[in-house]
């Protein structure tokens, strides 16, 4: 928890830190751009509740020893006051000391600019967004080891925008995802949710 509350305190310092640079951030339009998170915040969290053919309750789970990466290509557009929309395709690995779970997803971001805080080529943002996609399990002790299934998730983030040059900017922030899980086949199990908190870094190119 310490840490935590250590890395939000950094993360906000950053945010209201007068640094500059010679250059204002991109002006208007499409860009493309990579993003990926892998660094904790805390610790990542596996739910899993188990169902029986009736649907009551017969086992729940949770797994906190976890690693996880995310990262997503995305094509966005950037509009009135700086503010950004976003189309990523997401994928999204997860591992515990019992299995693994791998997932490709789609999904919408939009990142707020506070540009009364810019201060030379430092923006900072807030975004959130929701995704949905496939996800499949290995090795979990679950009906639904190997096989698709659905999964949509909402994601929630802060931090700062710096360009780089005309066509460059990078960022780098606070990540916050909860991904949920459709039943799963014959024993109606569910994973209720994966939560996680990361650093995130990105890159985009303004077309």
């Amino acid at each position: 928890m310490k840490r935590k509350i250590l890395s939000y305190i950094t993360i906000s310092t950053l945010l209201t830190s007068p640094l500059m640079a010679s250059e204002s951030c991109n002006t208007d339009g499409f860009y493309l751009g990579l993003d990926t998170a892998f660094i904790n915040i805390g610790n990542d969290t596996v739910d899993i509740r188990v169902h029986d053919s009736d649907g009551n309750l017969k086992s729940k789970k949770t797994y906190k020893d976890v690693t996880s990466i995310n990262y997503g290509f995305k094509v966005g557009y950037q509009h009135f006051n700086k503010n950004r929309v976003e189309l990523i395709l997401k994928n999204q690995k997860i591992s515990t000391d019992v299995g693994n779970m791998t997932g490709a997803m789609i999904g919408i971001n939009y990142e707020w600019a506070f540009t009364s805080w810019e201060s030379g080529n430092i923006l900072p943002y807030i975004s959130g967004g929701f995704y949905g996609g496939k996800a499949k399990f290995k090795k979990f002790d679950l009906a639904i080891n190997d096989k698709e299934v659905d999964a949509f998730g909402v994601n929630l983030g802060l931090g700062m925008r710096y360009h780089i040059n005309e066509n460059i900017d990078a960022k780098i922030g606070y990540l916050h995802s909860s991904t949920g899980f459709g039943d799963f086949e014959n024993d109606k199990g569910d994973v209720t949710d994966i939560a996680q908190d990361k650093v995130e870094f990105g890159f985009s190119y303004r077309l």
